[in-house]
């Protein structure tokens, strides 16, 4: 009789744990909501994760806030996001850096394990100069590095980001070489970028967009295959290098074992933003696309590109130092 209880008694507590997923996502969310974009303020992440927070914060009912964790490349942060509970509360706003990350270093944590939420918008990366620089245009670039291999510098967010992904594929289209120089966030290559400290920069377009209307940066040419509204005169690398393509996108994560009607309270969240006219326009005019992408749209773009970069990579023989 003593084990029938037994018995009883722990089928009514794991029927009790089975049951808290479902009762937590039914009043999700209750409490504050952390969204930590692992990259120094001031890039594009952090500009976009701004941006939607607050409208988040009122689709929702609860505040959120944003927790810059930067380092590693983007990996600290998204290691934060990995071990957390998967509960909706925290969670990740990164690019596409995630795709390529597995790649190129040893990773504490499976990315494929990461719960793709959306995608919110992409954007190209901009090649921009210092108005000391000795070239003022693309091609002017590209004579220059082929005359003084190694002189050009640039700088970028971090090695493995996209930016120093561009300046790789910039450098084996075009037969040239650059010194590259790797920072931790674009924020900090760009303020070495205005001292005149490096020559140039890969990195977003709301980092530049003023400072190219003050004069007081250069732009050379836009990563994607398309020009940007934001910016209609500056040519596309492609325009010089055909085939020449890359554009980074920015998403929200949730992580491992986040419950199906939290990714879909977030993603759903996340669309009405997006949809508000206010936020749409902004990011046009920041040089973004708005990009709403359903979770199992994400997934798949996700794991395509991971795909994508892991070929790449081997086919380049691409190393970190």
């Amino acid at each position: 009789m003593n084990v029938q209880r037994l018995l009883a008694q722990l089928a009514l507590s794991i029927g009790a744990v089975a049951a808290l997923p479902a009762a937590s996502a039914a009043d999700y969310p209750n409490r504050t909501i952390r969204i930590v974009v692992p990259f120094a303020p001031g890039g594009g992440s952090d500009v976009v994760t701004r941006l939607m927070a607050d409208k988040m914060a009122a689709d929702l009912g609860a505040a959120v806030i944003v927790d810059n964790k930067p380092g590693a490349s983007s990996i600290i942060g998204t290691d934060a996001v990995a071990r957390a509970a998967p509960d909706g509360y925290t969670i990740l706003m990164t690019n596409s850096a995630i795709t390529s990350n597995p790649w190129l270093f040893k990773l504490p944590f499976d990315t494929a394990a990461l719960v793709p939420v959306t995608m919110i918008a992409s954007a190209p990366q901009l090649l921009v100069a210092h108005p000391s620089a000795p070239f003022k245009t693309l091609k002017e670039l590209l004579a220059y590095a082929k005359a003084n291999p190694e002189k050009a510098t640039v700088g970028t967010a971090g090695a493995g980001q996209l930016s120093h992904l561009a300046a790789e594929q910039l450098q084996r289209m075009s037969g040239t070489r650059l010194t590259v120089v790797h920072y931790k966030g674009s924020g900090n290559s760009q303020g070495d970028l205005m001292a005149g400290q490096i020559q140039m920069s890969f990195g977003t377009a709301p980092g530049f967009i003023q400072h190219i209307k003050n004069g007081k940066l250069v732009p050379l040419a836009v990563s994607g295959a398309e020009r940007i509204d934001a910016l209609p005169d500056v040519p596309t690398v492609a325009e010089s290098l055909p085939g020449y393509d890359l554009v980074n996108w920015f998403g929200i994560f949730a992580p491992p074992g986040t419950p199906a009607p939290i990714v879909e309270r977030l993603y759903q969240s996340v669309s009405r933003a997006l949809a508000n006219p206010e936020v749409s326009a902004r990011l046009v005019k920041d040089g973004f696309k708005v990009r709403s992408m359903s979770p199992a749209q994400f997934d798949r773009t996700v794991r395509d590109e991971m795909a994508s970069w892991q070929k790449f990579v081997k086919d380049n023989k691409l190393k970190i130092d």
